[in-house]
């Protein structure tokens, strides 16, 4: 930093925000980042020797060069409070209930516009508070102590989501990237970090053109809730068979799981969903980084849920083993709710029961382990896979409409030399 030195950084003076990559933003004059709200933890790493291989040859011992055979692919992982569903969809996630369409829609037809990102990390000056300023003015007067770090070509590896008794819920996140770009003393006429196939930068319209707004606070949920609370989760199963007892006794058996449709399950201590997208790198002759990261098949996602253990059901594990204790799908609803208002929602639809696990210690009270998994299904599957509803509304999509604002471009900071 030119007009400011820091001697350490703390989280106080961090900003986290996101775009799309512009790759199909050409007509764009400017692009404003879009703020991730309740962040909690930022890491990234940054792996040159794995990309790049030693020259040897006869007559020499140590090394004769070196030469970069492969992208360098920096990783970043970050967590967040859930709030609204905002920060999903600014991360390229569907608004998927309502349509009959998966979760990760965008990313299964490889849309460019929901497919990648690019991130930005901003740092204000030791001692001031990132969200500090009174308005966008003194935010923008403040530039010259602020730096940035971009992530270019960012996309989605893994996302999960943890509920726990006495945790406040949350989302992890981890994410693959191409580029990384330091800026300093700039939040403003930001060069964008992603890339062309020929390791040439993305940027829509060949100048400075991504601002980053003045952050804010986390908006009030209804009520004034500032984060969900445990107390604000239920879970719901239906046409629970694999676990419940049946007429005809061809249950597996084991933990119960409600007798009406639908059920519960009673003093659930945790409950967590993974959902990886881990990805396929193809490279290409003539391209500098990887000519595409499609999604890698089949996608497991898995629900794990630990309570603790009240009635069992009925039914024995030889029908598992014989193959006749049925079709044992069920659909699990994880609706989080500020009072009546539902905030987010994820259902797994044609789940099955992989594991239940039963444990016990002296004077302790026995828990169970259950583990779901559902699989991915194509992007409007309607009966299997992963969904989710949220509360932000279609304004806040990420599209060319609605990302597109002209704002000024005329203190470029980062010039691309290639």
């Amino acid at each position: 930093m030119a007009s400011n030195s820091r001697t350490r950084v703390i989280s106080q003076a961090k900003a986290v925000y996101v775009t799309p990559t512009g790759w199909d933003a050409s007509s764009f004059n400017s692009l404003d980042a879009r703020q991730l709200h309740g962040v909690d933890t930022f890491s990234y790493e940054i792996d040159l020797a794995g990309s790049r291989q030693d020259v040897r040859e006869f007559g020499q011992l140590a090394r004769v060069g070196t030469v970069r055979l492969s992208e360098i692919n920096p990783t970043l992982s970050f967590g967040y409070y859930l709030a609204d569903g905002g920060n999903e969809i600014n991360l390229g996630f569907t608004e998927s209930l309502a349509t009959g369409e998966q979760a990760l829609k965008g990313m299964l037809e490889e849309n460019a516009y929901l497919n990648e990102s690019n991130i930005f990390v901003l740092t204000a000056k030791e001692g001031s508070d990132a969200f500090g300023d009174a308005n966008q003015t003194a935010f923008d007067a403040a530039e010259a102590d602020h730096d940035t770090v971009g992530f270019g070509n960012c996309f989605l590896s893994s996302y999960s989501i943890n509920l726990s008794v006495g945790e406040i819920p949350r989302a992890d996140v981890e994410m693959q990237a191409s580029n990384v770009v330091f800026y300093e003393d700039a939040h403003k006429g930001l060069i964008s970090p992603s890339l062309n196939l020929d390791g040439s930068r993305a940027e829509p319209t060949n100048t400075a053109n991504i601002d980053l707004r003045q952050p804010t606070v986390m908006s009030d949920l209804t009520s004034t809730l500032k984060v969900l609370k445990p107390s604000d989760v239920t879970i719901e199963f239906a046409d629970n068979e694999g676990v419940t007892y049946k007429a005809d006794g061809t249950s597996i058996g084991g933990q119960k799981i409600g007798t009406t449709n639908p059920g519960t399950l009673k003093a659930i201590q945790s409950l967590s969903i993974d959902v990886p997208m881990s990805r396929e790198v193809i490279d290409a002759v003539g391209s500098e980084i990887a000519y595409a990261k499609p999604l890698d098949f089949p996608i497991d996602v898995t629900l794990s849920i630990s309570a603790l253990v009240s009635e069992f059901a009925e039914g024995a594990l030889e029908y598992a083993l014989t193959g006749s204790a049925g079709d044992n799908k069920t659909d699990i609803t994880v609706d989080l709710k500020s009072y009546s208002t539902t905030e987010m929602k994820f259902v797994l639809k044609g789940a099955v029961l992989d594991s239940q696990s039963f444990s016990q210690g002296l004077d302790d009270n026995e828990t169970v382990d259950l583990t779901f998994s559902a699989q991915i299904g194509g992007a409007t599957t309607t009966d299997q896979g992963f969904f989710m509803t949220t509360l932000t509304t279609s304004q806040n999509v990420r599209s060319a409409a609605n990302d597109v604002a002209v704002r000024d471009t005329s203190d470029a900071t980062q010039p691309i030399t290639h």
